[in-house]
Parts: C-alpha cells; structure tokens; sequence
C-alpha cells in the first residue's frame, strides 16, 4: 500500500478542521488520517495487545468530534486501526499479555515519526468504538438492525452479533459484553475468518483457522533463525542472571552485563491520566522481557524502581539455564516429577498447559506449548 508523507501534506493539520462531526458510520475506513483526526484533542498512537495485536491504534480519548448515524459519541474513546505489517507476530505471548505501548502524538512529526516506526499505511481500515453506556448500547444496536438488519448471533460470547456486509466490504461487530462497537474494512482482511480478543473466532463461511492465524502471525521470528541468543541462568529461587526480583534496582539492572543492546527500555502509560505504570525492558528479537515497579515519589529515580518479574516466552530462543534441572523441552510429566523430588510446591493439575508455582511473594508460571513440552515462563 502506497504511503502518504505526513509531513508534507499536513502543514495546518487540525488548526484549520471544522467542528463538525464525524459521522463513524458512513466512513468508507480508507479514509487518510488526518481526515478522520486532530490534534485538538489527546490522540495516542501505538500497540495495545488487548485491544488488537496485529495494527497500529490511534486512540481518541474523550472527543467531542464523533457521532455514529445521528448518535452523538463525546466522551467516548474512538480507536482507528492503521495496517502495519511488522505488527502480525506472536505479540499476545511474546509481550506477556496485556501489552501497552501508547505515545501521545501532538504534532503531525509526532505522527510521521510513528508511521514510520511501524512501518504503518498512512490510512485507516477500521474504528472501534468504547460503549460505556446501556443506552449506548442499545441505540446503537438499533441503528445497525435498522440498516443491516438482526445480524448473527456471534457464539462466543453471551450478546455479540456480527454482520458481513459485503457490498460496502465492512465487517461489523457489535460486542456489547466487551463495551465494543468494531467496523473494519474487509478489502485486505480475510473474507472467512476474523479473531480479537472480545469476539473471539468468527467463521464468515469456509474459514481455515490454521491458514488464517499463520498469516496473523507471519512476521514471528522462527527459533531456529535467532542469532546471538542471550546467555540466562535461573537460580533456585528463580532469579534471572543474579538479579533479585523484588529487590535489584533499575540502576543496579542497567550496570549489569544482562542490561545488553538486545534491551529496549519502555514505559506503560496510563492513558487517562498520563502516570507511568510500569517500566520494563523488552527484547522482542528473544522474546525476554523484565518488568519494574515505579517509584510512586519519582518514577525517573532508577534507584527507586524494583525489578517485580520477567517473562522468557520462548525458551529455545535464549541459551538458558536451571540452577534446579529444569531444561526447555522436558515433558510435562517430567517436570511435574522434578519439582516433586526438590519438594517444591505447585498448584494442582489434572491437566493444564501450564504449572504454577508459588514462592512467598511472586508466582512463577512455567508454561508447555501444545506438545506439553516445557516451553516459556513467566515471573511476577
């Protein structure tokens, strides 16, 4: 998809838009950015894993430029989805579940600066829309029946319907027990098969799950192509390299020779309030992250902020160690074995594809892939 120079085209972007409101419904969703956004108000551009995995989100917060067919929409966060290819990866179980990675975009340098980290369309091809309300809800939900008609009942969840509107190429899908409304233009998109998080798997007709999430999921690094694996040693209490969960410091991390160029520093914002959640350090390229806890006086006082866990998500990608024997690759019921010989307490399990081990103050989740062959863990 050809994409278009922000920067070059957005030399008054928002001071001169109208304030007339954008009608949500009646978008084609090929609509260039800076058609459908501004400035004006608090947008957030980034990933989002539990909203969407596999786009770029620019979240509206608490506009008042929105209606949806008549239906006034202030206040309610408006999410546009951009196509970035980088972005369809394993990023569910490699950034350790709900990622949040949001920068608050004000400027259109802001905007190309992102676009261009993402390598990201300068275009939309979706909107999902926060229904906060009952009334919301329902007079939406009266629009849509009004133009489309009942819909399908989408059978994951308790209230959800779906429509295929395919002369307009629009997937819509009406979540009400996730606060979602969620429009996407279908052009690009699988015609069979759609996933998120709050509609789960939808077959539209003759839907290959398998062929479907390999192309989700196409830009995962394969572990036998990774170079230069970090070297990990996991001591009998489950610490990493040495460095004490719930005690080692940020600075005490960054001085360290596990602090390497493979770590990317990151902060978890939360998007209402602009506090810093979380600081972590991520290596996307070996699926290891380790996670901090701010200090609530200073949050840029690194000797404040306490390692609080970490996450390996893919074993056979790092060189690693177990001061206990463990080793990647052990069946189930050999580590189950193991951990009963060195009496050390999990949770019950007929039968999970994962264990759970408590210590005093964190847990830590050794988790199998389909083979029930030991595969990631996780720490917090």
């Amino acid at each position: 998809m050809k994409k278009l120079s922000l920067l070059a085209i957005l030399p008054f972007f928002i001071s001169c838009r109208s304030q007339e409101k954008i009608d949500l419904a009646g978008l084609k969703l090929n609509e260039p950015i800076e058609e459908i956004s501004n400035f004006d108000d608090r947008l957030l551009i980034g990933v989002e894993t539990v909203e969407y995995p596999f786009s770029l989100l620019l979240e509206v917060e608490k506009s008042q430029r929105y209606s949806f067919d008549g239906i006034d929409l202030a206040g309610q966060r408006i999410i546009f989805q951009i196509n970035s290819e980088i972005l369809k990866t394993d990023s569910i179980t490699r950034l350790g579940g709900g990622h949040i990675d949001l920068k608050q975009t004000e400027t259109a340098s802001d905007l190309e600066e992102s676009l261009k980290r993402y390598d990201a369309d300068g275009k939309i091809y979706g909107v999902r829309v926060e229904l906060k309300t009952q009334e919301l809800k329902a007079s939406v939900l009266k629009k849509l029946v009004e133009k489309y008609g009942k819909g399908t009942k989408n059978p994951n969840t308790d209230n959800g319907l779906y429509w295929n509107i395919k002369s307009q190429n629009k997937f819509i899908l009406y979540a009400p027990d996730y606060n979602r409304l969620i429009i996407l233009n279908n052009t690009n998109l699988s015609k069979t098969c759609y996933w998120d998080i709050m509609n789960g798997l939808i077959d539209f007709g003759g839907c290959n799950n398998e062929k479907y999430m390999a192309e989700l999921l196409k830009n995962a690094t394969k572990p036998e192509d990774v170079k230069d694996k970090p070297t990990l040693n996991i001591d009998k209490n489950w610490n990493i390299n040495n460095l004490i969960v719930g005690r080692t410091t940020e600075e005490e991390f960054t001085k360290s020779p596990t602090n390497s160029r493979f770590f990317e520093r990151m902060t978890e914002i939360d998007g209402t309030t602009g506090t810093i959640n979380e600081i972590y350090y991520q290596n996307t390229y070996h699926d290891v992250n380790l996670y901090f806890a701010v200090s609530k006086s200073y949050p840029d006082n690194q000797k404040e902020n306490i390692i609080n866990g970490y996450a390996i998500n893919d074993l056979r990608k790092v060189n690693i160690s177990f001061e206990n024997n463990l080793k990647p690759g052990l069946q189930f019921e050999e580590v189950l074995k193991l951990l009963d010989k060195l009496k050390i307490t999990y949770h019950p399990v007929d039968f999970a594809n994962y264990i759970e081990i408590k210590t005093s103050s964190y847990t830590v989740t050794l988790n199998f892939n389909e083979n029930m062959l030991l595969s990631g863990m996780f720490m917090r």
